[in-house]
């Protein structure tokens, strides 16, 4: 399982009660444009505003606009060019609804988002858009709800109680256990995918679509054929959406055009664990792989073990690795770089103060999630790019023996 910094919040997913419907079905345009008329409880005189969708968007936000609050009230009035997912900011509280040209009305409770991150649900009506991905919604959760999915909360717990027990014994408990339930992960994984894929697939022109698909479009969720099959599926509206703007097509040029296979990587010089500079183009090696990772990936960490025994068994042929830690606390860092005993270079990717973010490096090399490896030739040029271990394993076997 990947660890991702674009975990951050569900994006609500289509039920295949809707497969069959035509494109563009739940966006029939109003002329006149949209009326939103707006009650919120818990706000009475403050300011509501419009913005472009704003997760995953690292574009500044542009406002659509802004009204008082009065008496716990308000009311927008425009027209939109192309149906959209939209940020509807309360007081300082964001949460998202579908516009589209038609009479809305919409109530929230600014009590009821506490525990949510600052995000609050809204009740939103006469948004045909929004009445689906209500319904989608409630669709989806019954399938991590059905009852054959119950032993995944037991595993939970068994991974929790070894980590409070600090149980060696209990933990490899739990992974023997995990791993008696693989085949039911893919089949709820496959129950959940194909929801998505059968929507984007009848309704590629809709611009709820590219919100339907989602997070899903990231490595490690898809193969690169995916990622380059469903990017060239979608058309007309759904290419106007802020979510295919912004999310979508960063992911698609980074694996195709920026830093995919047959790309240039870009050089970079950081710190490592020694205090001392380390210059990607002036490290030694026929290979070189370079890893993103952080103290707090499970998967990053587990993955050592194996990168050991490789780096063991190529080394002398010319392999090398870099570790770049990034997303992280660095004092966190070096205790595990310690912990894991890993011998290879090791460098941070600095973040901005006190945020648990990506530094520059990691931003420049479109990582997608932790861990993200890339193995690299002399020249830097991209060989690999988030090979699974088994790819990784038979291309060093190809280039060494």
């Amino acid at each position: 399982m990947k660890i991702t910094k674009y975990i951050y919040t569900a994006i609500a997913i289509v039920s295949l009660a809707f497969t069959s419907c035509k494109d563009k079905a739940a966006e029939q345009p109003n002329e006149e444009g949209y009326t939103i008329t707006g009650t919120v409880k818990g706000l009475d005189n403050s300011y509501a505003k419009i913005t472009d969708y704003q997760i995953f968007n690292p574009n500044k936000i542009n406002v659509i606009d802004s009204v008082a609050i009065v008496d716990g009230t308000f009311k927008f009035k425009g027209k939109i060019a192309t149906p959209d997912m939209v940020t509807l900011v309360l007081g300082e509280y964001p949460s998202n609804f579908y516009l589209e040209n038609s009479a809305i009305e919409i109530t929230a409770d600014i009590e009821k988002m506490k525990d949510r991150n600052n995000r609050f649900a809204l009740d939103v009506k006469g948004s045909k858009g929004q009445d689906m991905f209500k319904e989608i919604d409630e669709k989806t959760s019954a399938i991590f709800k059905d009852k054959k999915y119950e032993v995944f909360k037991e595993l939970r717990q068994m991974f929790a109680k070894a980590k409070e027990e600090d149980s060696e014994e209990l933990l490899n408990e739990a992974l023997v256990r995990q791993e008696e339930l693989q085949s039911l992960y893919t089949e709820r994984d496959a129950e959940y995918k194909n929801i998505k894929y059968d929507f984007v697939k009848a309704n590629p022109s809709s611009s709820i679509a590219p919100y339907v698909l989602g997070v899903q479009y990231t490595e490690g969720r898809m193969s690169r054929e995916e990622l380059k099959e469903y990017y060239e599926l979608f058309t007309g509206d759904a290419r106007e959406a802020t979510f295919f703007k912004t999310f979508i097509t960063k992911i698609y040029k980074d694996n195709f055009e920026n830093i995919g296979v047959g790309s240039t990587a870009p050089d970079f010089t950081l710190e490592t664990v020694k205090g001392e500079q380390l210059t990607l183009s002036k490290v030694e090696g026929k290979y070189i792989l370079v890893d993103f990772w952080a103290s707090w990936c499970v998967p990053c960490r587990a993955s050592f073990p194996h990168l050991k025994e490789l780096r063991k068994q190529y080394k002398d042929k010319g392999f090398t690795i870099v570790g770049v830690g990034t997303a992280d606390k660095q004092d966190k860092w070096e205790k595990a770089i310690k912990e894991d005993n890993t011998p290879w270079n090791h460098v941070f990717d600095k973040n901005e103060e006190g945020k648990n973010m990506y530094g520059p490096v990691a931003e420049a090399y479109g990582v997608p999630h932790l861990p993200t490896t890339l193995l690299l030739d002399s020249d830097r040029k991209i060989v690999l790019r988030n090979p699974t271990k088994q790819e990784l394993d038979d291309k060093l076997k190809e280039l060494f023996e």
